[in-house]
């Protein structure tokens, strides 16, 4: 149950962080979109190979993909920020389908399919 709190914990952290990255000028192309893809890639690989009973390993490789997520914050590149977001939850998701759905809620079915539910889904363009 402690590892399900913190999990969400985090999860909530980075929802709120991505959201308020998200808030830049958008670019249609980013030349920092491969480097985004690639760091996601190895930030949910190092997520999943934690051992998940482990709370504080855990927090920390959250941690540190948020870090790696930060580059393009700072960088205001929003094409980039989303690449890593998507690049990530489809990494969890294919890779430890559990943990995902611990870290990332499912959209309702009574939504409409334009209408954002939380600040992750407002700001990944599909």
């Amino acid at each position: 149950m402690q590892m399900r709190t913190i999990t969400w914990a985090l999860a909530l952290l980075v929802v709120i962080s991505v959201g308020y990255g998200c808030k830049s000028k958008k670019s249609q192309e980013s030349p920092l979109l491969g480097k985004a893809i690639e760091k996601a890639t190895e930030a949910a690989k190092q997520v999943v190979e934690t051992d998940h009973s482990d709370t504080l390993a855990m927090q920390n490789a959250i941690l540190d993909a948020k870090v790696q997520q930060a580059e393009f914050q700072v960088a205001r590149d929003t094409a980039a920020i989303n690449a890593f977001n998507r690049t990530f939850k489809k990494y969890l998701q294919k890779n430890d389908p559990t943990l995902a759905k611990d870290m990332f809620i499912e959209r309702p079915d009574y939504l409409e399919p334009d209408e954002p539910w939380d600040e992750f889904e407002q700001y990944i363009e599909d």
